[in-house]
């Protein structure tokens, strides 16, 4: 009878341990799930996000074309222009605008000349009378100046003062280079019609201000070296997300860089000068 008691423990023992073993066994299949999860993201993240260096040094991407890179920061500005509508008349080639800031902005009205706002008052005079000769001479007076009476946004002619506008970073094919038409022609359809917000850092010796120009919430360097119309210019910005977003496009062999061996547009330049003496 004891024997046959002792039986039935060690039976119950061995049934509660092995009842035991199969919960534990449920219930790691769950944790292990997780784990595994988790060690997917992480293989995803380091093989598709940029690496960043630690001490906050810039950081490099080896990306697969397409891949997301952030608006890099506009460091080194000096102020804001917010312009009216562009033409497209005013754009000289793929990295060069003309652009009009109206002149009631808070920070140019008080930088009209007195002459230049009685001219530009005079003329609108003179064209609702149909005086168009006397129209011809006040409008010389204002564009001299550096400054022109053109449309906003609801269409109405106000005076403005005339910028142009180098973008900051890029370097287009000349017009008369491969694919320097389809730079400008890209660069129109981008900016026509719209109001730009312009980050002015610097003037160039050709008198431009240099800057990082968005539209309608697009980056415009961005913009056109993804589609591989410019060049990064890295003589004078080097901000590695330009670099990258050239990759990308040298990668996907877009634009320019279709061509087998397509040709810097500064060296191209240095080739011209040279020639002329």
């Amino acid at each position: 009878m004891y024997a046959s008691h002792t039986r039935r423990l060690l039976r119950r023992d061995r049934g509660a341990r092995a009842h035991g073993g199969a919960a534990r066994r449920r219930a790691s299949k769950p944790l292990l799930c997780f784990v595994g999860a988790i060690l997917l993201v992480a293989a995803s993240r380091h093989t598709l996000l940029p690496k960043v260096p630690f001490l906050g040094s810039f950081w490099r991407v080896s990306l697969a074309s397409g891949a997301y890179i952030p608006m890099p920061k506009f460091y080194g500005v000096k102020y804001e222009l917010h312009t009216l509508p562009v033409d497209a008349k005013a754009v000289a080639d793929g990295d060069t605008i003309t652009v009009y800031v109206d002149a009631a902005d808070p920070r140019e009205s008080a930088n009209v000349p007195r002459e230049v706002q009685q001219a530009a008052a005079e003329r609108t005079k003179a064209r609702t009378a149909k005086n168009y000769e006397k129209a011809d001479m006040l409008h010389k007076i204002i564009v001299d100046a550096g400054y022109r009476q053109v449309p906003d946004l609801t269409g109405k002619h106000v005076l403005a003062k005339k910028y142009r506008i180098r973008l900051r970073g890029i370097d287009a094919p000349e017009n008369s280079m491969p694919y320097g038409k389809e730079a400008k022609e890209e660069l129109v359809r981008l900016v026509k019609g719209r109001t730009l917000k312009v980050s002015i850092c610097d003037t160039d010796r050709y008198g431009r201000l240099v800057g990082d120009v968005v539209c309608n919430g697009v980056f415009v360097q961005e913009h056109m070296l993804k589609k591989g119309l410019t060049w990064h210019y890295s003589a004078y910005d080097r901000r590695p997300e330009l670099a990258e977003w050239e990759k990308q496009a040298w990668v996907s062999g877009l634009g320019l860089w279709a061509l087998p061996n397509p040709e810097k547009p500064w060296e191209w330049r240095k080739e011209k000068r040279a020639r002329k003496w």
